[in-house]
């Protein structure tokens, strides 16, 4: 009686089976399969398994239709850290790179045994690149990342500064050149991203941008200066007293939301020497700073 053919899908070895014999061509091969948690748990392996030779197929894995794939696929990559870095920055620094990593369409299998055939999306790589960067933190990544806020793709330009401000202290000095860009909106995303960095050094540049000529890159750094709280208060009471009128208005925005008592003499002193505005700005810092003190709830902006 001749033997009982056993379908292709149940002779390729199993997941567990390519983990355990460390099969890592194996495992590259099943991120091919039709099956998406096939595909998931392959990209998944890989991450414990497997070194440079994982990052390009890993890298085309973030194009994939599934998302559990694709988010399998960065973390994998972020464990594989340095080899994976250069292909990474490639990436986000030439929206062209991503052909390199052959488009391929996918079966994906829905209820009913209904399928879908998806081609992979080379604009997902780029973004997922920029927050893989981001949890790699090698400092080789910190250049590029900060060119990519000038990028044309909003979810890059997101995503980007989002892992920029994860290098703190080695983010800022690139950043202060972007407060330099002809494009407004630049410098309100670099602004922001400096407050988010955490560091001291980003307070000067950041006083600094208080003079730019667009309303919104100001308020962008006001914002980002009250991020940085303590840090940022001595520069901001010595900028209540600077020549330029929209750097006392927006440093005594700032101090009012920090809070810190230290300000309250500085912001007497704007109260009295400056125009009806500044002084309105510096008695309503003054008013909440001194609420605040009592452990009462701070009043609402005016």
């Amino acid at each position: 009686m001749p033997e009982k053919s056993v379908p292709i899908e149940e002779r390729r070895p199993t997941i567990e089976v390519l983990r355990a014999e460390k099969d890592v061509a194996g495992l590259i091969d099943a991120l091919g399969s039709d099956d998406g948690l096939t595909r998931q748990r392959a990209a998944l392996a890989l991450g414990d398994l497997a070194g440079a030779e994982a990052v390009a197929p890993l890298i085309r894995a973030l194009g994939d239709p599934l998302t559990a794939v694709r988010e399998a696929a960065a973390d994998s990559l972020a464990l594989l850290g340095p080899p994976a870095v250069g292909p990474l920055v490639e990436l986000i620094e030439s929206p062209e790179a991503s052909g390199k990593y052959e488009e391929r369409t996918v079966t994906v299998i829905g209820a009913g045994g209904r399928t879908w055939e998806l081609e992979t999306r080379q604009d997902l790589r780029r973004v997922y690149a920029a927050a893989i960067l981001g949890e790699i933190g090698d400092p080789a990544a910190v250049k590029p990342l900060v060119r990519a806020l000038r990028d044309a793709g909003d979810d890059l330009r997101y995503q980007a500064a989002g892992a920029v401000a994860k290098f703190g202290s080695g983010a800022v000095e690139p950043l202060t050149a972007v407060l330099a860009d002809p494009d407004p909106d630049t410098r309100i995303v670099a602004a922001g991203v400096l407050g988010d960095t955490g560091d001291a050094g980003a307070v000067e540049p950041l006083v600094g941008a208080l003079r730019d000529g667009n309303a919104d890159v100001r308020g962008a750094a006001g914002g980002a200066l009250i991020r940085l709280g303590g840090a940022a208060v001595e520069p901001l009471i010595a900028a209540t007293k600077d020549a330029d009128r929209n750097v006392r208005l927006y440093a005594a925005g700032a101090l009012k939301y920090i809070g810190d008592p230290r300000a309250i003499e500085p912001l007497q002193d704007l109260a009295r020497s400056g125009d009806a505005e500044e002084k309105s700005v510096a008695e309503d810092a003054i008013e909440r700073i001194r609420t605040v003190r009592r452990g009462m709830p701070a009043p609402t902006s005016r």
